[in-house]
């Protein structure tokens, strides 16, 4: 599925969002399976608005509340009612959409539920005929979707999720027919070894650049409203649901937006947000490397990284009951100023393991082998996520490398395996240069002012007093994967100068470094210590990068940090 999907937009994850969105069903009911139809379809519904993945998994997933609310008060279902509830599942699909497209999802799923209508009327009474007859019904309008929607007829293929809609009516009917639940075993599949559609299509075409996603729990969601508040900010737009529970998809140029509208309505959680462009070009085939570099948003990367094509997953905050993604919901300046007004110090979380889960199924269809850095296990628990996911996805070979440190120096080590990647460099050889140059790169923050650092619990309120009586800063470093102290800068004034001179005593004259420079909102002073480095012969090369929240939420508003990287002499 991944590789037919060309509709909305050809970001090759129709696949992987569908099956994301199934395996939270299954995850959702595994231990929660109730005798009556009406109780269990409920617990699927919910289950799926809160995992839904992708355009195709928010249809899903309001199909899925469709079918179970058009299953209210049904003990078990005989062939009319689940023709009825089916029905009702289908039209709920296709209110979801702000705009409903034929020949796509919506069309398979229509076509099926009338053709169980059709037969019930006919006198149909037995279910294994009912589905035999209707999947050859859905079947059909499946071959048929590329006469409805010329992209698809243009690039030779149909729907990829009404493919995937079909494919689990079939999965169903073969159970049905020849399944037993009492033998009833998980299997997981590799991806079948299928060719890549002949279509091209150009990132410049997009209009929208983010799929936007994102869960609202609230009480009697308006959604006609919160649907007309959203509609002109982008296009795809789903919103499934309830009254109480709300399922947002939409593509969008402005994520954070969206989010904020949303918490009009309720409490927002599961925010995710895609960068079609990067994935276009990963499921297109215009790259030629086979390994895809993962990492979190605990990197801090340049805006030179972007032509490494790196893929990141974004670690998680949250002000009070206000969650927010890293470097999407808001930028790193917005956090800066938040972090200043907002009496609640945020608090960090790692990606989930679905969240990398998700990640690693997508690539798995476009590269051989995942290589995934993240920030220290010693930190945070994100490397832990990683690995729960690595499980759930064998498929991916995937290695984890913990790159023990964080921000501006893991993201040094990223771009490093970013271009080993990008120069055709084979898997266990980028491991092992990844593994040489991690103990060469080091992580050093000088601290602007140490309320942040106290107020999120890493530094005493008598060190403060004692510090700015003294008037010293700390630097802080990474040493065996946790945060130490490297030194400290006398006098609070020129504090950039200082840094630089302590920097320069760090160096080595006999080799050569790349350094990188991270400031908290911070522009001046990051240009200032710049320009305090740039005549160090030894300096080959200086990236200036926003920090994020990672180690951001502890240095505080006028931080700064440098990564520091021996350049490998080979």
């Amino acid at each position: 599925m991944n590789k037919i999907n060309v509709f909305p937009v050809p970001d090759g994850d129709t696949g992987t969002n569908m099956a994301f969105t199934l395996t939270s069903i299954l995850d959702g009911t595994v231990n929660h399976v109730h005798s009556r139809v009406d109780d269990m379809l409920e617990k699927v519904a919910d289950s799926a608005i809160d995992g839904a993945r992708g355009n195709s998994g928010a249809i899903l997933a309001q199909f899925f509340q469709g079918f179970a609310d058009g299953s209210n008060n049904v003990d078990k279902h005989t062939p009319h009612t689940f023709s009825v509830a089916m029905k009702a599942g289908a039209d709920y699909a296709r209110e979801a959409l702000a705009e409903p497209i034929e020949g796509t999802i919506l069309t398979v799923l229509t076509d099926f539920a009338n053709s169980l209508n059709e037969l019930i009327k006919n006198g149909a009474t037995d279910f294994l005929f009912l589905l035999e007859e209707g999947l050859k019904s859905a079947e059909e309008s499946l071959q048929n979707t590329p006469n409805l929607l010329p992209v698809l007829k243009k690039a030779g293929v149909v729907d990829s999720g009404a493919q995937g809609f079909v494919d689990l009516l079939n999965g169903i009917y073969s159970f049905i027919k020849t399944g037993s639940i009492r033998d009833l075993k998980v299997k997981i599949f590799k991806p079948s070894e299928t060719n890549q559609s002949e279509h091209e299509v150009l990132t410049d075409e997009l209009k929208f650049f983010f799929c936007t996603e994102c869960l609202i729990k609230g009480e009697e969601i308006n959604r006609k409203r919160l649907r007309e508040k959203l509609m002109n900010l982008g296009d795809s737009l789903v919103l499934a649901g309830s009254k109480s529970r709300a399922k947002i998809h939409i593509h969008t140029n402005n994520p954070a937006d969206i989010f904020k509208i949303c918490r009009e309505y309720g409490i927002v959680s599961d925010q995710k947000t895609d960068d079609m462009r990067q994935q276009q070009i990963s499921a297109s085939g215009h790259l030629s490397q086979n390994i895809a570099i993962v990492t979190d948003s605990g990197a801090d990367l340049p805006p030179e990284a972007d032509e490494l094509n790196i893929h990141v997953v974004p670690v998680r905050y949250h002000f009070g009951n206000v969650g927010y993604i890293d470097k999407v919901s808001q930028t790193p300046s917005e956090f800066y100023k938040e972090l200043k007004t907002n009496p609640e110090h945020p608090k960090t979380s790692q990606p989930t393991p679905g969240d990398f889960r998700r990640q690693y199924q997508f690539l798995s269809t476009h590269y051989k082998s995942v290589v995934s850095i993240h920030l220290s296990k010693k930190l945070s628990g994100t490397f832990q996520s990683a690995n729960i996911a690595t499980k759930r996805v064998p498929e991916s070979s995937t290695t984890l490398i913990d790159s023990m440190t964080v921000s501006a120096a893991q993201g040094l080590i990223v771009m490093y395996a970013g271009e080993l990647a990008k120069n055709g460099i084979a898997h266990d050889k980028i491991i092992q240069k990844i593994n040489d140059i991690i103990p060469k790169t080091t992580i050093y923050v000088a601290i602007y002012d140490l309320i942040y650092p106290v107020r999120g619990g890493r530094l005493k309120k008598s060190v403060k007093m004692i510090a700015d009586i003294l008037r010293i800063r700390p630097v802080l470093t990474a040493k065996d994967g946790l945060i130490d102290k490297a030194g400290v800068l006398l006098g609070t004034k020129n504090l950039e100068r200082k840094f630089a001179m302590f920097i320069r005593k760090k160096l080595d004259k006999n080799k050569e470094y790349r350094v990188q420079i991270g400031h908290c909102n911070n522009f001046d002073g990051a240009n200032l210590l710049k320009m305090s480095l740039v005549d160090f012969a030894n300096i080959k090369q200086i990236f200036v990068v926003e920090m994020g929240c990672a180690l951001g939420v502890h240095a505080g508003p006028g931080s700064l940090s440098l990564g520091v990287q021996e350049i490998p002499i080979d």
